[in-house]
């Protein structure tokens, strides 16, 4: 919307403004939506209201140095209270053998209650699919992608297998491709495995209906979900991250969260403070209306100060932790990052590439300059990555790191061996 013919712009208003969507990083041009907001609101002369219950590190200490006013709301519509958040051990019920399939017994006697007294309620867990692996018990081989160093993920509903990165899809083994045997596990859970579970120890009487990108393809499959369940013809909303953001339903007294370490370990410098946020909104939606919700976290680590920073609302001391963390390591808000990704079909022109870019940028940069490394998928699409990290100080000018860094990538293009090989920058990396 912020590419349209304004006329007479007064207002510009971000809604959960620390939402990572609103990055544009793949397909070029990349840019980040809020913070062309900005510049639009420049042009125009207009106002700029960000709004958010968990707000980014960047637009939280910018209302710390004055830059932006800030407008605290304190308290809940109405009054209500926020949601009491409790964490179940996976790893105390594991050792026990008192779990039942994917659920904690806490989990599965709240579901339980909550659906005795007609209520609902929204399980969350950031992964679509059956399961994530398909892993031969006798030899460790698993099903893999053609194009991506990636496991495919089953799905139940036509027994195949996905690769979510470059749409590959094959149908499931029924043996082992590597030595034959029959002996097939799936490891992990999605959505779709938790909608067959429910099945499994609440019966099929209990109303289930999945919100992921599978069932919301589809044009109006998204709205219809939504009014189903807020005309209470589902009992229980599975979903991914579709199901944290700004619904506001009635009935909703219990949120599940199934599986919070798959987020707090995520390879990524920015994860503790997403975890924050996803689960916070997440919590969100349970109580919206008449009665105090319930929020039941499953993790095997329920001492991790993440989760008791949510368990106890405390979104200042997450915000003063990180912000510490990220001044020590020298990571935004307080430096500026560009990443290079490095891409070429033969490996080792991107190895030699990868190598001959960092002497270059080393020669002025120096210790700012962070890889080159393999990224966790190191091949998509046939295509193989490696990742070189810049760093700089936010009083730098970008003018002269973009001249700079433009210099070396022409330079690099001399050597006729490497004219082939892909250089894709993203400034400001989500």
């Amino acid at each position: 919307s912020i590419f349209l013919p304004f006329d007479q712009l007064g207002l510009v208003i971000v809604d959960e403004e620390h939402e990572y969507s609103f990055k544009q990083y793949d397909p070029a041009p990349r840019y980040h939506a809020r913070n062309a907001v900005f510049k639009l609101a420049k042009i125009h002369g207009s106002a700029i209201l960000l709004g958010s219950g968990t707000p980014s590190l960047e637009s939280k200490l910018n209302t710390d140095n004055q830059v932006f006013k800030l407008v605290e709301l304190n308290k809940r519509y109405k009054g209500l209270m926020l949601p009491e958040i409790q964490c179940a051990d996976l790893k105390t019920a594991v050792k026990r053998k008192e779990m039942q399939g994917i659920f904690s017994p806490m989990l599965l006697n709240e579901i339980k209650e909550v659906i005795e007294n007609k209520e609902q309620v929204i399980l969350f867990q950031n992964r679509r699919g059956y399961a994530p692996k398909w892993l031969c018990e006798t030899c460790g081989w698993k099903t893999m992608c053609t194009r991506c160093d990636v496991s495919l993920t089953y799905h139940k509903q036509d027994r195949s297998m996905h690769c979510h990165y470059c749409g590959y899809k094959q149908q499931a083994p029924v043996r082992c491709g590597a030595c034959g045997s029959a002996e097939m596990k799936l490891m992990g859970f999605g959505t779709e495995k938790i909608e067959e579970e429910i099945a499994t120890h609440l019966g099929n009487e209990v109303r289930v209906q999945r919100m992921d990108w599978d069932t919301t393809r589809s044009k109006q499959a998204y709205h219809k979900i939504i009014e189903s369940f807020e005309n209470r013809e589902i009992d229980i909303l599975v979903g991914t991250q579709m199901v944290s953001k700004g619904l506001d339903f009635d009935h909703v007294s219990l949120v599940g969260i199934l599986n919070a370490d798959d987020m707090l370990y995520y390879p990524d410098f920015r994860a503790f403070e997403r975890s924050y946020q996803l689960m916070a909104q997440v919590s969100g939606r349970a109580g919206r209306k008449k009665k105090r919700g319930k929020v039941i976290i499953q993790s095997y680590q329920p001492d991790h100060w993440i989760i008791q920073k949510v368990m106890a609302h405390d979104y200042e001391g997450m915000y003063r932790q990180e912000l510490a963390e990220r001044k020590h390591f020298q990571y935004p808000p307080f430096y500026r990052m560009i990443k290079l990704t490095v891409m070429h079909k033969d490996k080792d022109k991107v190895d030699k590439a990868s190598d001959v870019l960092l002497g270059l940028l080393k020669e002025k940069m120096g210790t700012r300059i962070l890889g080159p490394e393999y990224p966790s998928i190191p091949r998509i699409r046939n295509s193989y990555l490696k990742i070189i990290v810049m760093k700089f100080e936010k009083i730098a000018s970008p003018k002269k790191v973009k001249e700079f860094l433009l210099d070396q990538l022409a330079q690099l293009k001399t050597d006729k061996q490497l004219r082939s090989v892909r250089v894709k920058i993203d400034v400001d990396p989500m």
